[in-house]
């Protein structure tokens, strides 16, 4: 397996900028995966969620998972569904990174966004709903350090979730991450050393 890492500018040279969309549902493994990559391929991780971050820390409201669900569903509401899409893809443009990963791709908005650019990818990250629950009380973000697992399912439910499995059917890839952190950077490096070599040629 090749570990050589790519330079922004060798990712230009490549093929332009190539922007990386990752799915999956809570505690799959999305974050991880982007991590990896971003360190791995020289990249930029960027989420839909700053964006609403941005908006509640200024708003002074906890950073809880309710809040992101109420927010993102209230811009959605008043300026429509591709809203926060369009955000972030301002960012992602006036970003100089030759690798962008978009964590957390969950509307088909967000989907065409990554579409839009000539160079996308997305990634589809799957785990069995025990092995998320596990990792969600684990890291304990956004309220979930104390979270029953019966809650756990019931936010699984959440509008931002439920489109999730339908959107997978629209990935290049699939994952299955319910083994160890090696076993889910090795996949991620087939996948995308795969595409590297591709973009080469």
């Amino acid at each position: 397996m090749c570990n050589k890492k790519l330079t922004p500018a060798e990712v230009i040279r490549i093929g332009e900028r190539i922007v990386i969309g990752i799915m999956g549902k809570i505690g799959s493994g999305k974050s991880e995966a982007s991590r990896y990559i971003a360190e791995k391929y020289g990249g930029r991780v960027f989420r839909f969620s700053d964006v609403l971050r941005d908006i509640l820390q200024r708003l002074g409201l906890e950073l809880s998972r309710e809040n992101f669900i109420a927010l993102g569903a209230a811009l959605r509401s008043a300026f429509g569904n591709g809203v926060i899409a369009r955000a972030l893809k301002r960012d992602i443009l006036a970003s100089r990174a030759g690798v962008v990963v978009v964590d957390g791709v969950r509307y088909s908005e967000e989907v065409e966004m990554i579409r839009s650019f000539e160079n996308s990818l997305l990634i589809y990250i799957h785990a069995s709903p025990e092995v998320r629950y596990s990792r969600a009380v684990k890291r304990g973000e956004k309220g979930e350090a104390t979270i029953s697992y019966e809650e756990f399912l019931k936010n699984d439910g959440a509008e931002t979730e439920k489109r999730i499995a339908e959107l997978a059917k629209l990935a290049d890839h699939r994952i299955d991450n319910n083994g160890t952190l090696e076993e889910l950077h090795a996949a991620l490096d087939g996948v995308l050393e795969g595409v590297v070599q591709r973009d080469q040629v």
